[in-house]
């Protein structure tokens, strides 16, 4: 990496090294909170707009640079595309950066990264100037004009358009381009919405009641979430509505023994947790070290203490056996795209079949620790059939009627029972656009002693 000089601009250098390690295969959500602990408040929340902005646009601003370059901007070489694609996302998106700072700064970075400065500053000015002249793909070529429009990789607008037809896919793929809003579950272990409300509002948060789950709150404008008196006192943690409907489907209760299969960070976890009271045990798998210490973090300061986190691999764990069992299965995320828009471009159509085997095999190894007359919820954060109905479908079907759908309405609010549809299955996507894409499904595990009790009674008409 070429060393940075004191002349560049330091936000928009950051957001292009950013730019650059997502290329590179690094999260960029981490990558982010590194620059945090570098920059202030507005520097940082800066760096946040020019990242996902770009990455949410990028499809798109390819197709701009294009119409003016030599060659295509993604033949380049790396730092110069990044650089490009930064300044055109300012100069196209950000009515409030001047253009001359913007095209002035990529030049100056180009010195540095690249080294194709001339190139840089020629292409951006010429944009710039023949704005007005840029063409678009047509309605005679449905797939590519969606994605370019939209920014998403062909093959999903295609699988989209061909399952959901072209109407509804645009207005998918419109939406994950809106930015999503920032939503908190109130810990009713330490306080009730109504005063988790109270205390933020009196330091400044515009905050409103979420529709779908009773005890979120959707923050239109907050300062940090770590100054807060609320978050200090583990009144709150960040998660959206989606997610807490799958802890309501589980519905444990106090004193259940609980497995969270897929447990990192510890959202669903900690709200099981809050669901039973703080009685009872919660083993929390995961796999990844780095990430278990993010469940202990998450239930310290929330002050839980029935949750174990448990290095182990979900799809081989075997210990012990379970009332409730939640699988928030691995997935490809294409339900949090528009939380995650680096998503789009690193993940492909073969990771689908890629996950679904494990997610089959996690399945149907947790299964085996239910109890009869348990309950088990899997979930994914994915809008694809193949990880979703397909995987409960051939799980019923291996397991010879042992286990069946339970129909989760009765344990969601009112509002949300709309998003279940008629085999059972939760889906939040496109149903409710203001959440993440999530998919549900809760089973119970059949009671055989009880089953033969009745098929006895009934042999001999008792």
């Amino acid at each position: 990496m070429a060393e940075p000089v004191a002349v560049t601009d330091k936000p928009r250098e950051k957001a292009l090294e950013i730019l650059r390690g997502a290329e590179d295969g690094g999260f960029v959500d981490l990558l982010i909170d590194r620059a945090r602990q570098v920059f202030d408040d507005r520097d940082s929340a800066f760096i946040l707009e020019l990242v996902y902005g770009t990455l949410r646009n990028l499809a798109l601003l390819d197709w701009t640079l294009n119409q003016f370059s030599l060659q295509p901007v993604a033949k380049t070489d790396a730092w110069t595309r990044n650089i490009l694609r930064l300044c055109a996302y300012q100069m196209f998106f950000l009515d409030r950066v001047p253009v001359s700072a913007a095209v002035n700064t990529a030049t100056e970075l180009a010195k540095i990264y690249g080294k194709k400065n001339s190139y840089v500053n020629g292409l951006l000015r010429t944009l710039d100037r023949k704005r007005n002249a840029i063409a678009y793909p047509g309605v005679e070529d449905p797939i590519k004009r969606l994605s370019v429009l939209y920014s998403h990789p062909a093959w999903l607008v295609r699988r989209w358009v061909a399952r959901f037809g072209e109407d509804v896919a645009e207005t998918l793929l419109r939406n994950n381009n809106i930015r999503a809003s920032l939503v908190i579950r109130t810990n009713l272990l330490k306080a009730t919405r109504e005063k988790l409300k109270a205390s933020l509002l009196s330091e400044g948060v515009d905050a409103r009641e979420t529709a779908y789950s009773p005890v979120g709150l959707e923050l239109i404008s907050s300062p940090p979430l770590r100054t807060l008196t609320a978050y200090g006192n583990g009144w709150f943690i960040v998660q959206d509505q989606a997610a807490q409907l799958v802890s309501l489907m589980l519905s444990p209760r106090p004193g259940d023994t609980v497995l969270d299969a897929c447990a990192a960070p510890g959202g669903k976890a900690t709200h099981l947790a809050e669901l039973m009271q703080d009685q009872g045990t919660l083993i929390a798998l995961e796999s990844d070290r780095e990430r278990l210490k993010k469940i202990r973090e998450n239930c310290d300061r929330l002050g839980i203490a029935i949750v174990i986190p448990t290095l182990r691999d979900a799809s081989r764990y075997q210990e012990g056996s379970f009332d409730k069992i939640l699988i928030d299965a691995p997935c490809s995320g294409l339900g949090v795209l528009r939380r995650h828009p680096d998503g789009r471009w690193s993940k492909t159509e073969e990771a689908i079949k890629e996950r679904r085997e494990l997610q089959a095999r996690i399945l149907e190894n947790c299964a085996k620790l239910l109890k009869p007359g348990g309950a088990l919820v899997y979930a994914t954060c994915t809008t694809e059939p193949e990880e979703n109905e397909d995987v409960i479908d051939g799980f019923l079907s291996k397991t010879g009627g042992a286990f069946e759908l339970d129909d989760p309405r009765r344990y969601l609010p009112e509002r949300a029972a709309c998003l279940v549809d008629e085999k059972g299955f939760l889906h939040t996507y496109p149903q409710a656009p203001e959440m993440d894409g999530f998919f549900g499904a809760r089973m119970v595990r059949k009671n055989r002693v009880k089953d033969m009790r009745i098929c006895v009674e009934a042999c001999t008409g008792r």
